[in-house]
């Protein structure tokens, strides 16, 4: 195997990537003269006293010196002219400071290397001028010509200057092939996850979050370890996902979350899998945000491209580096409204005021309102630690990198002296990069990522027997303590009367149905996963015009999760569900292999254009197992496996899952400013039906940079931009049907009388992928030196043959839905991102950033097909899929409003002046304000008092009436930067929602409404007693029957008084960070590098929400089972049902190397 010489390489310098120059061991300057001679080979090997050669490598040593023999000559000519080294350091122009991470290389060639953490390099070139080009992402361009002596060593120092655009940064994703941003007719997005290292950030659902405009993150709640699901510009399917496919290093790994098919929470604490990936070794994160940029991706890559790089060695000693981070966590103040109630008379001895006072100590009149507060009183301050090390370095051979990280969280949900559920995620990670040049013309990368994680949680969101829920729903008139326990005056039970001892049995909490919170506790709902992900990559350029390059991969996940409940688990006699206890196991596993072979050939067209020609052809193999049972009413105590269990079930599914493609794309570049691609890709899965032939996703786009061509700048106008790119593309790619989508099938059925088949999916085998076309068209313009740029970006989609669930002639024997290729969805948005550095010195500097997202969709056509609900048959959730309106619109009911607000020509029901939307009195007429006073002069109950709906378009449908929709119009992010006295960084990331921003409030809903376990806000609890206290006066009453109206809801109201103006501004991030001095580090403490780091996540937020956290949301990552698709998964959005908010994260951190 030949090894490459010192500075010499068959591979393009890409920011971030490893150094691959080699030592000056062998003379390779016969290399220069295979490049100027083509029909010249000659190879010689000069001995080396330090080269320990193979015997096998002799014998090839000397049949190529026999060879290389009949070329002595013209070979001894060019070995003449030897190799010299050049070294520098690249510093910042301002700051002084040694920039990393700097891509030197030689300009016209594909010899580079990367700057140190140090900033500095060393290239081994040869003899001769050369000029030496550095760029990294947010640095402008320089270059600067140096003569190489042979056996000499040449000083090249350079100074960058920070820019706020930069268009000759290197992308990758979407290109085919490495290629400098401003030949790209497409938006790429760049997360450089240096610029993030002193950020609260723990995974990288936060690295992408509030960094691109039109990528927005929906969490599902506060507890530790929940994963987020990830949306660009909105929803391109109605029932496939509409999650971005991720590839990690090439590989496509698992994107999904949750706990598999038969285990649930409730919605909320779902991990990612997309988290399990090291954020230590992400180097930076590509985005790709729709069909028009994705094509050579083909199907599935119509909701997007997430491409993440991780971090590779470079040549050099072994240099360590460690981070150290202790955290604290809270939920905010002020979100939870304590737990309202009232007491009553001596008529109803539980609630009466002489028992409360004395449970709580207080002194209660009858029917006065009073609260605890039962949700926070179970809050504690949550602990976070991370601990990571890394090693890095390598020769001219070989570079490597090693991570490991270890990542702990106890969250602020507590109540852990009630049972044993907790609010607890860890993770151990390790990543691995290992690259090899065995010659100068062939790279060999492997990587490897191995995640073991640990993650439990307590059963939450909108469950009956959720821990926050039945905390949300407690009354404390209801509260008490049973037999063997006595009240310690201040709510709560201890047994014997310790003050010291835990809680004993009781219902110290208020629950009125279902379970107490100390049942719910015992609940236990865990998850082991285990995750790995491995690639090896091999790049040959046979010779300079031509690269080949290779991947292989796999990733694999296994996660175990289970729901145990032991034996005697209603430790308070309340809950009914099981006492004997239960568990529930899932066993899911799921393997992709990803192969990739791509050519890439560059070549000059005379002196006007280049070419590069990108082709090749990709495939996956997916297959997803998942196994699991249950089992029930355990004999006795002990017991914590499901074969234990008296009532025994059984569940598996599999699939399999084969995509292969080929892809091609040409770029024609004309004089280094204007840019023609052309491509596409043909695609061929597994699941199309039988009739579907595959599918061609074509692709084209323009970009011009007219700051480049020649004489730019010479008028008056012209002279004001220092960078301007002009940008048009469009492409088409697609989404594929499930694995058994096409098929018919049918379900068995066990009985006494034996098995048996049941009708269960119709098939299809003209089932075919939808296909999505899009088109964008944009500009990037720098001013004043680039020191401020503005990137706009209008972009248009249609997804036709959209596949959407639609119901056949139940005649047929098959009543379930059928996947058809009937609907279509239209969208349109904007995207800007505005960057400034108004101040650039030494001591001080500033810059600054401001994006936004602007999105408009809606549902063409359905195909005749009805709507679709979210939740099913579930009525509280009101997000429809419906033709004519956006994706995630909101229906429900609507009380009879004043006739001056009806349209005119409209004939349907409405009040006259003096009217209200009640007939309390049952005469069928609108009850005036004398005929309500005339009912309510003696006392009432609400359940009694029933507004009157309207039905507007007359069709008998009370809840259909439009109510907003649950996407925003606008969503974004700003935020600054600033070096304070040359050591300190300040840094704050703000990000906002808003425009026609609909939230359901499904919390409040119940807690004002429900009549068994809500009516337990101050509002809901004031009016209530007002109506039923007897010695409220008559107009007392008819002002709580009107506030009544607005809180009314629930059955047959659903969707009234259920939602709010959702928009917020959340002060995301703010971090403080102290770099040591470089001379204090090195020599006093003997490190390269040391800094010290406060920073806030989720510090403040500002809405006119009034629920629990305007970013909650009932669906969490995954939750619907163990697919990412579904009308469920896709608009499951904007449901605050019983969650916790996002908890304020403080982290103290330490970063050092040597």
């Amino acid at each position: 195997m030949l090894r490459p010489p010192s500075g010499t390489t068959g591979f393009a310098a890409v920011p971030g990537r490893a150094d691959h120059t080699c030592p000056t061991s062998w003379d390779w300057s016969a290399r220069m003269l295979r490049r100027h001679k083509s029909s010249l080979v000659a190879l010689v090997f000069p001995p080396h006293k330090e080269v320990e050669m193979r015997p096998s490598l002799r014998r090839l040593r000397t049949a190529l010196n026999w060879s290389a023999g009949l070329l002595l000559c013209c070979a001894s000519v060019m070995a003449a002219q030897g190799t010299g080294t050049v070294r520098g350091t690249v510093t910042d122009a301002v700051s002084k400071r040694p920039v990393d991470g700097v891509s030197v290389f030689v300009a016209g060639t594909d010899l580079g290397t990367l700057t140190n953490s140090l900033g500095q390099f060393q290239l081994n070139l040869p003899a001769g001028q050369v000029e030496l080009r550095v760029r990294r992402v947010g640095y402008g361009t320089t270059s600067r010509k140096v003569t190489v002596t042979a056996g000499e060593v040449a000083q090249a120092d350079f100074e960058v200057s920070q820019v706020a655009i930069g268009l000759d940064a290197v992308v990758v994703t979407g290109a085919g092939a490495s290629t400098e941003r401003r030949k790209v007719p497409n938006t790429v997005a760049t997360i450089n996850t240096d610029n993030l290292r002193n950020a609260p950030v723990v995974n990288v659902s936060e690295q992408l979050a509030a960094r691109e405009p039109g990528v927005s993150l929906l969490p599902s709640g506060g507890l530790a370890g929940e994963g987020a699901r990830i949306r660009i510009r909105g929803a391109a399917s109605l029932s496939q996902p509409n999650e971005p496919i991720v590839y990690v290093d090439g590989v496509r790994v698992d994107r999904s979350g949750g706990w598999g098919d038969y285990v649930g929470t409730g919605g909320g604490g779902n991990p990612s899998r997309i988290d399990d990936i090291n954020p230590e070794a992400v180097e930076r994160i590509e985005v790709l945000k729709g069909a028009a940029a994705a094509t050579l991706y083909g199907t599935e890559a119509s909701a997007g491209v997430i491409q993440i790089f991780t971090r590779t060695g470079s040549r050099g000693a072994p240099r360590f580096d460690f981070t150290t981070e202790q955290g604290v966590s809270n939920f905010p103040n002020g979100r939870y409204e304590p737990n309202y109630g009232f007491a009553r008379d001596a008529s109803d001895p539980l609630r009466s005021s002489t028992r409360l006072n004395s449970f709580y100590g207080l002194s209660l009149q009858p029917y006065q309102v009073f609260s605890r507060p039962f949700v926070t009183s179970l809050f504690e301050t949550g602990y976070t630690s991370n601990y990571s090390g890394s090693v890095s370095g390598g020769t001219a051979a070989v570079t490597y990198y090693v991570n490991g990280r270890f990542q702990h969280e106890n969250g602020p949900w507590g109540a852990e002296q009630l049972g044993p559920a907790r609010d607890f995620d860890q993770r151990a990670q390790g990543s691995a990069s290992l690259q090899l040049f065995p010659a100068d013309n062939v790279k060999i990368r492997v990587n490897t990522e191995y995640v073991d994680a640990h993650h439990e949680t307590p059963s939450n969101n909108n469950n009956i027997f959720g821990t926050i829920s039945v905390a949300l729903f407690g009354h404390p008139e209801r509260a008490e303590c049973f037999a063997g326990s006595l009240p310690t005056g201040t709510g709560a039970c201890t047994i014997d009367g310790n003050p010291n001892s835990a809680i004993g049995p009781g219902n110290p909490y208020g629950s009125a149905a279902f379970a107490t919170e100390r049942e719910n506790m015992q609940e236990r709902l865990r998850q082991d996963a285990k995750h790995f992900t491995g690639s090896i990559n091999v790049a040959y350029q046979p010779w300079q015009a031509l690269s080949l390059e290779g991947t292989l991969g796999v990733d694999v996940v296994n996660q175990v999760s289970s729901d145990f409940a032991p034996f005697g688990y209603n430790v308070d006699n309340i809950i009914g569900f099981d006492p004997e206890g239960y568990k529930y196991l899932d066993d899911r596993t799921r393997r992709e292999i990803t192969a990739e072979f791509k050519a890439t050939w560059n070549r000059r067209l005379g002196d006007d254009f280049a070419s590069t020609f990108v082709g090749g052809g990709q495939g996956f193999i997916a297959k997803l197992e998942d196994a699991a049972g249950s089992g029930e009413l355990f004999p006795g105590p002990g017991l914590e496996v499901i074969g234990a269990g008296s009532l025994q079930t059984s569940y598996e599914r599999f699939l399999e899952t084969v995509n292969v493609g080929v892809f091609g794309q040409e770029q024609l570049g004309y004089r280094d400013y204007a840019f023609l691609t052309l491509g596409g890709r043909y695609d061929k899965n597994s699941a199309f039906g039988r009739t579907s032939q595959g599918v061609f996703y074509p692709k084209a786009g323009i970009s011009f940079v007219p700051t480049s061509m020649p004489n730019w700048g010479s008028s008056g106008i012209t002279s004001r931009f220092s960078t301007l790119r002009l940008r048009v593309a469009v492409g088409q790619s697609g989404l594929q049907p499930g694995a058994f989508d096409k098929l018919t099938t049918y379900s068995p059925l066990a009985s006494v009388l034996g098995p048996g088949l049941a009708p269960n999916n119709l098939g299809n085998p003209d089932l075919k992928p939808e296909i999505t076309t899009e088109w964008e068209a944009g500009t990037e313009v720098g001013v004043l030196h680039d020191r401020a740029a503005l990137d706009f970006t209008y972009w248009k989609r249609v997804t036709r043959d959209a596949l959407y669930p639609r119901q056949f002639a139940p005649s047929g024997g098959f009543r379930n839905v059928q996947l058809s290729n009937v609907g279509r969805i239209d969208s349109h948005g904007l995207e800007i991102n505005v960057t400034g550095l108004p101040v650039n010195r030494p001591s001080f500097s500033v810059k600054l950033y401001a994006n936004a997202a602007y999105l408009h969709e809606i549902v063409t056509s359905l195909g005749g097909a009805p709507p679709l609900k979210v939740g099913g048959s579930y009525p509280r959730y009101r997000n429809f899929v419906k033709e004519g309106y956006a994706p995630n619109s909101l229906f429900g009911a609507k009380l009879v409003q004043p006739c001056s607000q009806r349209p005119a020509g409209a004939t349907y029901a409405c009040l006259q002046p003096g009217q209200n939307p009640y007939d309390l009195n049952g005469d069928g007429n609108f009850d005036t304000d004398a005929d309500m006073l005339a009912w309510l002069a003696v006392p009432r109950t609400l359940s009694s008092m029933l507004p009157i709906r309207v039905d507007e378009d007359g069709d008998g449908d009370f809840l259909d009436h439009y109510l907003g929709k649950s996407t925003p119009d606008w969503a974004g992010s700003f935020g600054m930067s600033a070096t304070l006295f040359r050591n300190f960084e300040l840094s704050n990331v703000f990000e906002y929602k808003t425009g026609n921003y609909t939230i359901t409030n499904l919390t409040f809903a119940f807690r004002n409404s429900n009549a068994v376990i809500g009516r337990n806000s101050r509002r809901a609890a004031t009016v209530e007693a007002t109506i039923t206290n007897p010695a409220s006066t008559a107009q007392q009453r008819v002002d709580a029957a009107k506030e009544w109206l607005k809180l009314r809801a629930l059955t047959p109201y659903d969707g009234l008084n259920q939602n709010e103006n959702g928009k917020f501004l959340r002060w995301r991030e703010l971090s403080l960070t102290y770099h040591v001095p470089g001379a204090v580090a090195s020599r006093r403490l003997g490190l390269r590098h040391i800094s010290f780091t406060v920073s806030v996540r989720n510090l403040a937020l500002w809405t006119p929400y009034t629920g629990i956290d305007p970013e909650l949301n009932e669906y969490g990552r995954g939750g619907a089972g163990s697919d990412l698709g579904g009308i469920d998964n896709n608009f499951g959005e904007g449901i605050d049902a019983f969650g916790l908010a996002l908890p304020r994260r403080i982290t103290f951190s330490t970063r050092f190397g040597f």
